[in-house]
């Protein structure tokens, strides 16, 4: 688009000099100074589009100063995940189920799929356990026990690379369109306290990963843990819920 507004600025330009050529002067200081002050509002407007430059201090890509600032956690990921047993639950769903919950028809495609093909290219051992709770991960829990690690739109966004969909919605620009155009910002958590095993995220080998599933929303943040984490604090609250209902 600025191309071609610099294209026609330069065409006015071009006629208005054959038709006042006693002008010509002005009207080129007149084009001069719009293509500046045109640039210079474009630039500003892409300030904060600018990657940061960073000085590594590690041999790793994933930087300390990543985590407060909430950047590239998928650089993270990658290096928790590795060789570590993974823990989701099987929770697929197909076209007419999605848009029966008020979902794009998108969301069977990458619902639960995406997070398990990104967690195979990572080098996990990956379970999917149909026997996980649908516990939805309340806000008090997640603030007093959970850190932000960043968006993890793009994260998703690239598993195309990773899918095994033949059709369209395998593709980048499903992909792009779903996780960047349609799509409001989803986010991972990550609990890194110790477990009752006196493990954390970094060190123990079994891993869990839950995400809160409502209906008319698809947008689903991720929340990591330990197993051991899930087992007596998220499963386990969920079971004394269940009984004190009863």
């Amino acid at each position: 688009m600025r191309y071609l507004v610099i294209i026609g600025l330069a065409l006015i330009a071009g006629i208005l000099i054959r038709i006042k050529r006693e002008y010509k002067n002005r009207i080129l200081l007149c084009f001069g100074v719009l293509i500046v002050v045109m640039s210079g509002l474009y630039n500003v407007r892409l300030l904060n589009k600018l990657l940061p430059v960073f000085r590594p201090v590690n041999q790793t890509f994933y930087q300390t100063e990543f985590l407060e600032n909430g950047e590239y956690p998928d650089s993270l990921l990658l290096l928790l995940f590795k060789g570590r047993t993974v823990y989701v639950k099987k929770d697929e769903y197909i076209v007419p189920e999605a848009e029966g919950h008020g979902k794009h028809f998108l969301y069977a495609y990458h619902h639960s799929k995406d997070i398990c093909w990104f967690l195979d290219y990572a080098g996990a051992k990956v379970v999917r356990d149909e026997n996980v709770a649908e516990v939805p991960m309340d806000k008090g829990r997640i603030d007093s026990d959970f850190e932000e690690l960043g968006i993890t739109s793009d994260m998703f966004r690239y598993c195309f690379l990773y899918n095994d969909i033949p059709d369209e919605p395998g593709n980048y620009f499903s992909y792009y369109w779903y996780y960047y155009e349609y799509l409001n910002a989803i986010k991972a958590y990550m609990n890194i306290s110790p477990d009752g095993n006196g493990k954390t995220v970094f060190d123990s080998d079994e891993l869990m990963i839950l995400w809160n599933t409502v209906d008319g929303v698809d947008e689903e943040d991720i929340y990591i843990m330990t197993k051991n984490y899930y087992d007596n604090n998220v499963k386990g609250s969920y079971h004394k819920e269940v009984a004190d209902d009863e």
